[in-house]
């Protein structure tokens, strides 16, 4: 089963290398990598001029964002299943060989593990308020992203059902997409950690977005409004109670 790794990368050069690393060093050896620069100023070929013949290297001539990059990967990829790996995270050897195994035993298309934090130099623990779930979670993510994109594997069936990343969305797309995901599949969780995700670099979308939870917001209400027919009375009730509430807080 070939698993194709989608890494995206904008103007970060510093980490992206070891990421790369990170996954050659995969015990499982079945996998082909996709970097996707979506429109870096820099030069992002010349520097990886070393490991051009062990990767794909698809170049966007201008920056249309991190879900665009991650769709035309997915869409270039060969692979059975699809990973998604941010450009400033690492990746254990065994992680990819792991989830395979542990998603054939639980019969699952979809899977998502624990994870490593690595911030300003060190480790550090991760609130409880980052929880993260499996089974039938869509009522148990609603709040926040609980699923970081770099711990995932995906059939590649699965788009089909659910749609690719939003295009138009430049921050909160992987909160987007889960939802989709949590509504029709169940999704597998690992307790075991596969991965580092690291902040070294000060260019994370997420520390760099105002209102974040005004995006949320947005696609909440336009999951509500597009799948309502698909969502159970309870699941319905939740949503709004969660609308409400990140209404309020924009309020204020």
């Amino acid at each position: 089963m070939k698993v194709s790794v989608i890494i995206p990368v904008f103007n970060r050069i510093a980490t992206l290398k070891s990421a790369i690393e990170s996954v050659f060093f995969q015990t499982y050896k079945d996998i082909e990598i996709i970097v996707v620069d979506d429109g870096s100023d820099l030069d992002i070929k010349s520097h990886l001029t070393q490991y051009l013949s062990r990767i794909k290297l698809i170049k966007i001539e201008k920056n249309l964002g991190v879900s665009i990059a991650r769709n035309i990967g997915i869409k270039k990829s060969n692979g059975e299943f699809i990973a998604f790996l941010d450009s400033d995270d690492i990746w254990l050897n065994f992680k990819i060989g792991y989830q395979l195994e542990m998603l054939k035993k639980h019969n699952s298309l979809v899977c998502h593990t624990d994870e490593f934090w690595y911030k300003k130099g060190e480790f550090v623990n991760q609130g409880l308020k980052h929880k993260k779930y499996g089974g039938k979670i869509l009522t148990k993510i609603l709040d926040i992203c609980r699923i970081s994109p770099s711990s995932v594997l995906i059939h590649k069936s699965v788009f089909n059902k659910t749609g690719y990343f939003n295009p138009y969305m430049k921050v909160c797309e992987d909160y987007d997409l889960w939802l989709r995901i949590a509504l029709f599949y169940d999704v597998l969780y690992l307790e075991q950690k596969t991965l580092v995700k690291r902040s070294i670099t000060d260019d994370q979308l997420s520390l760099n977005t105002p209102n974040m939870e005004s995006m949320r917001l947005k696609s909440l209400i336009s999951f509500l409004t597009n799948y309502k027919d698909h969502l159970s009375y309870n699941e319905i009730n939740e949503i709004m109670k969660e609308i409400k509430k990140k209404e309020n807080i924009l309020k204020k």
